[in-house]
């Protein structure tokens, strides 16, 4: 089967996918984000979504939670179409999944422990000590638990990624998404995260979806990268398959090349033509 093949072919529905998007249409404003998204994650997998800033990776997180509905196509969560819930069961799915922002979102005048409770606290009415039984052992399993007094000022930016997966996780949920969860990590506090995110997978049976841009840990820790790209999926495969494909995305992506099918010049009118020169010559 030829790249193009692969990228755009359709598939079928798969009862060991905990995740299924079909057909796929987004658009926000003027810009189309997903032209007729394929794509499936199976049940206990890592699984990258990769590709230019801007091409709705955080966007598809959004749909999978429900935030957002598509404008067409469909996305199933655990067999569920998500834009179709009741409120009351959009929510009950949500408690379900894990995520993982960015910068960590963690609540600044809260302690560590306090910030993994919260969701608990919100959504569940607990003991205390059963509570407190929860939070720590959330936190022996990201090597925290030592840090449970501890303030987020008072963390470093591994620390930090490391007790919003113990919130993340709190909940014993069946998918975890995390959105670009390697930025600003240094070599040490990478390799905790990746080890935690293989590990969690492993034993609790969690399946994980990643956006990210960093090939080299997606390639320790995912079985398989989606490539997206103008709204499709380009590419898609296991880490080393994705990174030696000799397609003009992968080239580009992997390879950090400035041109390519990402134009360096974002769309314009004729560059002479707006500074005038055309009508001078005449």
């Amino acid at each position: 089967m030829s790249h193009d093949q692969t990228a755009s072919a359709k598939h079928e529905p798969s009862s060991d996918a905990l995740v299924q998007v079909r057909g796929l249409r987004t658009r926000i404003g003027d810009k189309v984000i997903f032209d007729g998204l394929d794509l499936d994650v199976p049940r206990g997998s890592v699984t990258a979504v990769m590709g230019p800033s801007g091409t709705g990776k955080t966007t598809l997180l959004r749909h999978l939670t429900g935030q957002l509905r598509p404008d067409a196509g469909s996305v199933r969560v655990d067999g569920e179409e998500v834009a179709k819930l009741s409120r009351r069961a959009l929510f009950a799915l949500r408690e379900r999944i894990g995520f993982l922002f960015q910068n960590s979102a963690l609540l600044t005048d809260f302690s560590v422990f306090e910030n993994v409770a919260f969701p608990l606290r919100q959504h569940a009415k607990l003991p205390e000590e059963l509570l407190r039984d929860i939070v720590l052992t959330k936190l022996q399993a990201v090597g925290l638990r030592g840090a449970a007094g501890l303030m987020p000022s008072e963390l470093s930016g591994g620390m930090a990624r490391r007790v919003a997966l113990a919130r993340a996780i709190v909940f014993d949920p069946m998918l975890i998404l995390y959105d670009e969860p390697f930025v600003g990590l240094d070599p040490i506090a990478l390799n905790q995260v990746l080890r935690l995110i293989r590990t969690l997978n492993r034993t609790l049976g969690i399946t994980s979806i990643l956006v990210a841009h960093e090939l080299a840990a997606i390639r320790q820790v995912a079985d398989r990268v989606y490539l997206i790209a103008n709204g499709k999926l380009v590419a898609q495969g296991a880490p080393d398959e994705l990174a030696h494909q000799n397609s003009p995305w992968t080239r580009q992506f992997f390879g950090g090349e400035a041109d390519g099918p990402v134009p360096f010049h974002y769309p314009a009118p004729d560059y002479a033509t707006e500074l005038g020169f055309a009508g001078r010559a005449q």
